[in-house]
């Protein structure tokens, strides 16, 4: 009964774990992370952002990019699945983002800060930066895209 507690608690302390890490290297030149912080979806900022981002989701993922929506008083996400509270504030702590803000930040594949704002961004502008990247340049050449 003692064994079968101590496995049970182990487990649970693991999950609890991995919840709360956002672990940077999973995505590590793999991914572009774009990470939007709001207190809510009705922010003018986020709403903005986020309504030209499903307005062009192929573009996104042409960019290899993992959009995540950490919301302070509604459900976070990762791309299309739930993120649990947990997780979202242990990103919110991680990057040191204050509550009752809007920040966007992007990653790089190379898990690097390339964009930290907290003002308006347009999403055309976060492309650019994300298209003169010298990986991204070389994987427009690759598809045989030009530049």
């Amino acid at each position: 009964m003692i064994l079968a507690l101590i496995i049970v608690s182990s487990i649970l302390a693991s999950q609890n774990a991995s919840a709360m890490d956002l672990n940077i290297e999973d995505f590590q030149w793999k991914k572009r992370l774009l990470l939007l912080f709001s207190p809510n979806r009705a922010d003018p900022l986020f709403n903005s952002l986020s309504n030209e981002i499903s307005s062009r989701p192929g573009d996104a993922e042409d960019r290899d990019l993992v959009i995540f929506e950490i919301l302070e008083s509604e459900d976070s996400k990762m791309s299309s699945g739930k993120l649990e509270p947990p997780k979202s504030a242990s990103i919110r702590e991680r990057f040191d983002i204050p509550n009752n803000t809007f920040t966007v930040i992007l990653l790089g594949k190379d898990g690097g800060i390339k964009l930290k704002r907290n003002d308006h961004v347009r999403l055309e502008e976060i492309f650019r930066l994300i298209d003169s990247m010298p990986m991204r340049q070389d994987e427009m050449r690759q598809k045989g895209r030009k530049f």
